[in-house]
């Protein structure tokens, strides 16, 4: 949603998740308490991966070579040498903040069920701008199918959280440089949370300090998923389902954005479905990913499980946009 012709919106409150938890009422300040909370304990599920029985790593680089261009690649001991599916997540951080050391909540419970997890990284703003951090992630999309194709990767799946669900919009936005084979392995895009048109935030200095995204009123059209051109080319992602998911206590700007985003990608030919998680925020949608029996990681697991063979011929139900 853009709120050109609202001047009573508050725009602050609207693109600072934190500001419409309902946690952490008894602090002197709960927008703070709840973005220290997630830190904590996203850091501390990622960091318990390195000491989980059954579980490797593999610490690689998919560019530069002194920056932060990196992915962890989490897998079952005992599979090292089986073809698998491969999720890769790319974490949020408002394109300035976290890093792979935050990000491993979803690992485990999607290891645990045989699935490889690409966990990457990313330089933050203002080490890179707005523009050219969007075309290290196009280098490191082919990079990842260059990686599936060396391991023999037998289905693709990738999940992005706020701004990661920002870059993650790319992937469908790059046909020319992704194979129609390497689109038939692109099985589930998970947009967590994310914002999709940034015409009001990059204004915003509580979001984008001394314009450290490098942008002005042209280049923020570029960077807008809602505003790029799409093209009616859905159809040769003949495999791909998009889920756009919003929080029940995220703003309604960024609720709005979700399910618009999520009706630009139906009008482009892409199978796509819409759905507000009741009772989470902006930050405990990832941190419970972490549980088996928690309403986000089912929501996960049934939407990977959906794209097996011996489920291809079934039908299925889509959510209302």
């Amino acid at each position: 949603m853009y709120n050109s012709q609202e001047k009573n919106v508050d725009l602050v409150r609207e693109y600072l998740p934190s500001y419409n938890t309902i946690r952490f009422q008894d602090q002197p300040e709960p927008n703070l308490a709840v973005q220290q909370n997630f830190v904590n304990v996203i850091s501390k599920q990622t960091a318990d991966l390195a000491t989980k029985p059954g579980i490797k790593v593999h610490n690689l680089r998919y560019g530069g070579s002194d920056d932060r261009q990196l992915v962890d690649v989490y897998y079952k001991d005992e599979a090292t040498s089986e073809p698998s599916s491969l999720i890769v997540y790319v974490h949020g951080g408002y394109w300035q903040m976290l890093d792979k050391s935050h990000s491993g909540s979803m690992v485990g419970p999607l290891v645990d069920r045989g699935y490889r997890v690409a966990v990457m990284d990313y330089n933050n703003c203002p080490q890179v701008t707005l523009p050219q951090l969007l075309e290290q992630f196009t280098s490191f999309l082919l990079w990842i199918f260059d990686y599936a194709e060396r391991t023999q990767t037998t289905a693709i799946s990738f999940a992005g959280h706020s701004a990661g669900a920002h870059l993650l919009a790319q992937l469908l936005h790059m046909p020319d440089l992704i194979t129609e084979e390497r689109r038939r392995k692109v099985q589930v895009v998970f947009f967590i949370c994310g914002v999709y048109d940034l015409r009001e935030l990059w204004e915003l200095d509580a979001v984008n300090p001394n314009n450290i995204f490098g942008l002005d009123a042209e280049s923020v059209i570029q960077v807008s998923p809602m505003l790029w051109p799409w093209y009616a080319d859905g159809s040769s992602w003949s495999s791909l389902r998009s889920h756009v998911i919003s929080a029940e206590n995220e703003s309604v700007t960024f609720t709005e954005q979700s399910r618009v985003f999520a009706n630009y990608l139906k009008e482009a030919g892409f199978e796509a479905t819409f759905k507000v998680f009741h009772r989470y925020d902006h930050f405990d949608i990832i941190e419970e990913t972490a549980n088996d029996n928690s309403p986000i990681t089912k929501y996960i697991l049934e939407a990977l499980q959906d794209t097996s063979p011996e489920k291809e011929s079934s039908p299925k139900e889509s959510c209302p946009c």
